[in-house]
């Protein structure tokens, strides 16, 4: 038989795993679809990537801190590397040096490619980096990062620094098996990390900002395509609007209209997705199955079946969360999607709105919660408050220079229309008046050259 065939709804585990009682439920996500890795309260959400960098960085080099790094006792190892010394006044002037050359607020100074493994991490750090792993990294990379990571240092001082460092222990990494919703953006990241590991300045000084940026990247595609369910392209990037820290902006700009302004109504209904997926892949296939794959799967099973199915779990679900909801108002809003079983899956996710947009929800915390893990993210990283227009998706000049390296690559130049074509990939758009001050930019740099005004022939030059 077909494995396509088996799909069947397993009731017996839904209500294990939603823990049905006659009159409630819990609500679950991130057992059998691991969508994100947020949980329904804010108490370890993390919007600072600092200790993000570390747990990717030793992710994908399979390594495990032993213990905090404790600077007093590194310092003393880097003594003992030397051995003898002239009296205890010139072992005390070294230790200076050392702490002033390599320890910056007690914490080790990223002097080389492999001390980024010594960053400390929290366990919701380590979540964040293994969600980016499990949806962005490729294990083709693996020789990449031993070849860098492992490589030989020339300078003297910094390799007896090196070998003063605590040993990692090895730890094959375990992949948490996330579902990579956007296959392309997971390819222009493998991309782009080659690119990045081959400079070693350029990756320990951008690694960082790099993981953020495909965080925000992945998460804003997704909040969009979710909500375009089986009509989503999950091949190509939406539109997205950023502005530039250094310009103004009102509210007739297209970047504040299409930007956060859209992207947040989406991200507010991120738990909901995420509840909903979990329902639905309860089932017989051993695949996660996100709603473009349901829909395709359903045009070729028994839909009448299919259909009953989910109507069913629907009545359970509204049967379990009437504490103080009147559901005589409910009406699904979608139009058909010309297949009666997945008609029934928008049933599903506005039921979950519905209830959770009620003004006398008990959930409605919980669910903000949820989609906070992202939301103050983005406010922290990537937007600045702009008085009565609120947040605006943001971008610095700094971000600006970083994307265009990478966007030019090992290419001397680019045609300035080539660029802003590879920065739309990366789910960067900019509207006119953005892209005239980005153009300012390379000009103030002096990266453009110019053989005529239009865009074709005009080039710019690579910062490296």
């Amino acid at each position: 038989m077909n494995e396509e065939k088996k799909y069947n709804i397993d009731f017996d585990k839904i209500k294990k795993t939603f823990k049905f009682k006659e009159n409630g439920l819990t609500h679950s996500q991130g057992n059998q679809f691991k969508l994100l890795p947020y949980a329904a309260n804010e108490k370890t959400l993390v919007s600072n990537f600092g200790g993000v960098v570390g747990a990717f960085s030793r992710a994908i080099c399979d390594k495990k801190l032993k213990s905090e790094f404790n600077f007093n006792e590194f310092i003393e190892n880097v003594v003992d590397e030397i051995g003898e010394f002239e009296g205890e006044t010139s072992k005390e002037v070294f230790r200076d040096i050392i702490k002033t050359m390599f320890i910056d607020k007690e914490n080790l100074f990223d002097f080389d490619i492999k001390t980024i493994n010594y960053i400390s991490s929290t366990s919701a750090d380590e979540k964040i980096a293994k969600f980016l792993y499990s949806v962005l990294f490729d294990e083709e990379l693996k020789d990449l990062v031993v070849e860098h990571y492992d490589r030989n240092v020339q300078n003297v001082l910094y390799r007896l620094v090196l070998n003063a460092l605590p040993e990692l222990e090895n730890q094959e990494f375990k992949n948490e098996k996330y579902k990579c919703y956007l296959p392309f953006v997971k390819e222009l990241f493998v991309k782009d990390f080659k690119f990045l590991i081959e400079d070693e300045e350029l990756y320990k000084d951008s690694l960082k900002r790099f993981l953020e940026y495909y965080y925000m990247f992945y998460v804003s595609q997704l909040a969009i395509k979710l909500s375009k369910f089986e009509k989503a392209d999950i091949y190509k990037p939406e539109t997205i609007y950023y502005t530039l820290s250094w310009e103004s902006t009102s509210k007739n700009r297209t970047a504040y209209r299409f930007g956060w302004e859209l992207l947040k109504n989406n991200v507010n209904s991120l738990f909901s997705h995420a509840i909903t997926l979990e329902f639905l892949n309860h089932h017989g296939l051993d695949k996660q199955l996100g709603y473009v794959e349901l829909f395709n799967l359903f045009q070729f099973i028994n839909q009448f079946e299919i259909e009953n199915d989910i109507e069913k779990l629907c009545e359970e679900y509204i049967d379990r969360r009437k504490d103080g909801i009147v559901w005589n108002n409910f009406n699904v809003k979608r139009k058909k999607s010309g297949c009666i079983a997945f008609d029934k899956v928008y049933k599903l996710y506005e039921a979950i709105e519905y209830q959770f947009d009620n003004k006398n929800s008990t959930r409605g915390r919980a669910n903000q919660a949820y989609n906070n893990w992202y939301i103050k993210f983005v406010h922290k990283n990537f937007a600045k408050k702009r008085g009565a227009l609120g947040y605006n998706l943001n971008l610095t000049e700094e971000d600006i220079i970083l994307m265009t390296k990478i966007c030019i690559n090992n290419n001397n130049k680019l045609k300035l229309r080539v660029l802003f074509d590879e920065f739309e990939k990366r789910g960067m758009f900019f509207d006119r008046d953005s892209k005239i001050k980005i153009v300012q930019l390379y000009e103030k740099l002096n990266l453009l050259e110019k053989k005529s005004d239009s865009g074709d022939a005009q080039y710019v030059r690579s910062v490296l």
